[in-house]
């Protein structure tokens, strides 16, 4: 999937999210898990693109994701 400038791997492209959403209702919300040892939950943000890539921005902070999400992410 290519290389981003600084040598690191691009995991995910847009086809690629795409894909795993189709999967899921249209109507359903969608929420960023970070820090895989206290899950935090944050709504999306912004998309946009810039240097060749899709940028998906940090919303608002809405708390702790619920343990199930640390599970099925493979975190725990």
């Amino acid at each position: 999937m290519g290389r981003h400038r600084r040598g690191a791997r691009r995991e995910v492209t847009v086809a690629d999210l795409i894909d795993a959403l189709r999967r899921y209702p249209p109507e359903m919300e969608v929420r960023l898990a970070t820090q895989p040892r206290m899950p935090q939950e944050l709504t999306v943000g912004a998309i946009a693109e810039a240097d060749g890539m899709v940028w998906i921005g940090e919303g608002r902070q809405e708390g702790y994701a619920p343990d199930e999400v640390a599970d099925r992410l493979g975190w725990s």
